[in-house]
């Protein structure tokens, strides 16, 4: 059995990068529009931080946006937010308590 074409470390995180370019740019209005939904419940915090719940609820909320789909792994992907090393429990149905990272925003501007 050819276990270099089933483990591949390098090879996964191509695949994973590429399909999340893909998605980000099959959704490129909604995930900006994310994206600014994020900054702002972040710079409304004095922490900074922010969750992927948080923003979905306010997208739901605010815009009808049910979800981002898988656009919503790239959400984050900037230079203007950092991985705080926490991790809450998801409270979307969908999400079934999975853990979602904590983000703070490390960006400019307000």
């Amino acid at each position: 059995m050819d276990t270099t074409r089933t483990f591949d470390e390098t090879r996964g995180d191509e695949l994973k990068r590429k399909g999340m370019e893909r998605s980000a740019d099959r959704r490129a209005d909604k995930l900006e529009l994310a994206r600014s939904v994020a900054k702002k419940i972040a710079l409304s915090r004095v922490s900074k931080r922010c969750t992927a719940d948080m923003v979905g609820r306010e997208l739901q909320r605010h815009h009808g946006i049910e979800t981002l789909g898988p656009a919503a792994g790239s959400l984050f992907k900037t230079k203007d937010w950092k991985f705080t090393g926490d991790f809450v429990q998801s409270k979307r149905v969908s999400n079934h308590s999975r853990l979602l990272r904590v983000w703070e925003y490390v960006g400019q501007g307000s």
